[in-house]
């Protein structure tokens, strides 16, 4: 039996939503029969919550999935002093890197693994490099951008994310963006990153009818959506949308904003809603089930996100929902930074604007919903490049990786 199976380790994993977590999910499911298998926690590192419907997720997902408690600490404030960070570490940093390893190793010795996968590079590297040197596993760090352009505190993290890099056997790096800050800010040798920029799963991402579902749940009127979907957290750029809402109600007095996910910035951009005198016509929906979030998508005139990069240096690395929006038939509005401009073609597929400037994102979205001409050409034009970039392709270019580094497949 040859060992080119590939271990998936990533704590943000199905079902889990969001972008990363379903490209590692798709590269599970769509990697090949008894090629894929992963390590994941079944509690949320950022809340210390159970994930909801784990269990009945790898119940059905067809292919194995071994959970932990968790794979990195719970989220906690910063250390007061150095006693603090010295307790931290004896008592929750080491066990738990202890009981994770161990999992690791049983699972590469039950499986013919030969290349395992991070999917989280600044908390993961750590066991990605331990497996590299103890079981001679090939070494590949998925990354989408944040990780690598984010400035962190010293002694956090990512303070060694450089030198792990280096070390691998691949990267993937899931847009030139991305491929870019890899080379130029972590010195990684151009032959060893991997482009594969995310796709979009078309089995469950398709154009479709409003069923009219979700505008009776949350009173949204018989006018046009305006879709706003992902983490509420600031470089999504969902605030400047709420911000321009009193300049898109006077124009299209009928739309509606609807806002879909759960974040920190929850609680800000109600309070934007507030002040703008617009809560009535913005709804934050929360996350939404599956079935429900292709409602949505359906449901809507266009889709918003005016990503922006962060001071910090915290970006979008890709912007997968644009993607999602386009395969639905829907013309897309992103921010001029980051990997989204490669998610978006200006102009073809949608409209980027700068993600900090609110009266530009109002005027973007005015023109689409109402120019029908506009609208039309860029929904075409957004379902033809979703179709072009189909997540099962990208899926067998990562199995296809895998197996070269293994040597099972002439590079």
């Amino acid at each position: 039996m040859s060992r080119d199976l590939c271990l998936i380790i990533a704590s943000i994993f199905a079902p889990i939503r969001g972008g990363s977590a379903t490209v590692y999910e798709s590269l599970a499911r769509l990697g090949g029969a008894n090629k894929t298998a992963v390590l994941a926690s079944w509690r949320h590192y950022g809340t210390g919550e159970p994930i909801a419907g784990w269990r009945e997720h790898d119940a059905v997902c067809g292919y194995p999935v071994t959970r932990t408690e968790l794979l990195r600490p719970v989220v906690m404030p910063p250390p007061a002093n150095r006693l603090v960070s010295a307790w931290r570490v004896v008592a929750i940093d080491l066990p738990l890197k202890v009981r994770v390893a161990w999992q690791a190793i049983g699972l590469a010795r039950r499986y013919p693994v030969g290349v395992v996968c991070i999917g989280e590079l600044v908390s993961g590297a750590w066991l990605g490099e331990f497996l590299r040197r103890w079981f001679g596993l090939k070494l590949v760090f998925y990354v989408h951008g944040e990780e690598i352009t984010t400035r962190y505190a010293s002694g956090s993290f990512g303070s060694r994310r450089a030198y792990s890099l280096r070390r691998a056997d691949a990267v993937v790096a899931v847009s030139r963006f991305t491929a870019k800050a890899l080379e130029q800010e972590m010195g990684v040798a151009p032959d060893r990153i991997v482009l594969i920029p995310n796709g979009v799963d078309l089995t469950r991402f398709s154009p479709g009818a409003d069923d009219g579902v979700l505008r009776a749940r949350f009173s949204l009127g018989s006018g046009p959506i305006v879709l706003c979907v992902g983490r509420l957290v600031a470089r999504k750029g969902f605030d400047q949308t709420v911000r321009a809402w009193s300049v898109v109600q006077a124009a299209v007095p009928e739309a509606r904003l609807l806002i879909v996910g759960e974040g920190e910035m929850a609680v800000e951009l109600e309070r934007l809603a507030v002040e703008g005198g617009v809560r009535d016509r913005v709804c934050l929906a929360g996350p939404l089930s599956d079935a429900d979030l292709l409602r949505a998508y359906r449901a809507a005139s266009v889709f918003v996100m005016p990503n922006r990069t962060m001071p910090d240096g915290d970006t979008e690395g890709f912007g997968l929902v644009f993607l999602e929006a386009n395969a639905c038939g829907r013309a897309v509005i992103g921010g001029q930074a980051g990997g989204a401009v490669e998610a978006v073609v200006d102009g073809e597929t949608g409209l980027l604007v700068d993600g900090y400037d609110s009266a530009a994102v109002a005027t973007a979205i005015i023109r689409v919903l109402t120019d029908a001409e506009l609208r039309q050409r860029l929904e075409a034009g957004g379902l033809a490049y979703a179709l072009r970039n189909d997540s099962a392709a990208r899926a067998k270019t990562f199995r296809t990786m895998c197996q070269q580094l293994c040597g099972t497949l002439p590079a």
